[in-house]
């Protein structure tokens, strides 16, 4: 059995105020393109965050660690929040016209349901590798807030510092309740492939119907926009080297060691628990 490990203290936020009628609709510095990425992003958590607590909790009296246990309440606590604040987020731009996230959600709540019910050994498979992609988002906002959440509207900036400090607190915990649970390292590297094209390809629809229903599927537009997130310094590109670590067979979440520099940015944002 693969030992746990515990490097920082999960606490369970509230987020104080989060987006609202206030908010711009383009809040990332009145960029349509990247305002989008961040919206599809933003539209898929509150059912993916549901998917994540069916996961672990299906698993949970397999759990023979107390500690590991305790942060199993934690991780529930913070993704149970995360998909509230992210519900309100999708409700603000259904009510600015995208109508049609609501209806996609509504079809991946079925599916990923249905995917707890029938294959619960994937499901958690499927919730260590998004848990992967998520924390090495999350560790981008951190290591670079001046270029990815200086420029967000105050509402949008408290809602993804918040959750990416959470994201990485508990970054840990569906990867060791996997590793009690199965442990299956082929079925792990079979989940984040498909997690990886599978979350790309959903994070392009949506993000294209935001930009065809404001008519800016455009060439000029998407050119600029892709070298912000694929070029040399790009968002999405930063994070490749540290997704195919998944793939080791001694791979842990906590290799990726980052404990310093979320401890800094909790005292800098007022998020220190």
């Amino acid at each position: 059995m693969t030992e746990t490990i515990a490097p920082v203290s999960i606490h369970v936020r509230e987020l104080d105020q989060g987006p609202d009628e206030n908010t711009p609709r383009y809040w990332f510095g009145d960029d349509i393109f990247v305002t989008h990425f961040f919206n599809a992003l933003s539209s898929t958590f509150p059912e993916g965050e549901r998917f994540f607590i069916r996961s672990v909790r299906r698993y949970a009296d397999q759990i023979d660690d107390g500690p590991l246990a305790r942060e199993v309440t934690a991780f529930v606590g913070q993704e149970g929040r995360h998909s509230k604040a992210h519900d309100v987020h999708v409700a603000l731009l259904v009510n600015q016209g995208y109508g049609v996230l609501r209806t996609i959600n509504r079809i991946q709540r079925v599916v990923m349901t249905w995917l707890n019910d029938s294959a619960p050994r994937l499901s958690l498979a499927l919730t260590t590798a998004i848990e992967h992609v998520t924390a090495v988002t999350a560790h981008q906002i951190l290591e670079h807030p001046d270029v990815w959440t200086d420029a967000m509207d105050p509402s949008m900036q408290r809602l993804w510092r918040w959750h990416a400090v959470e994201e990485t607190e508990h970054k840990a915990v569906a990867f060791d309740v996997y590793q009690q649970a199965d442990g299956s390292v082929w079925l792990r590297r079979l989940a984040m492939v498909d997690a990886t094209f599978g979350f790309l390809a959903e994070i392009f629809m949506r993000h294209s119907l935001m930009l065809i229903k404001d008519r800016q599927f455009r060439p000029t537009v998407l050119l600029r926009g892709f070298k912000t997130l694929f070029g040399r310094d790009g968002f999405v590109r930063a994070l490749l080297p540290h997704l195919m670590d998944f793939y080791r067979r001694d791979f842990h979440p906590w290799d990726h060691e980052n404990r310093a520099l979320l401890e800094k940015r909790k005292l800098e944002w007022g998020l220190a628990g």
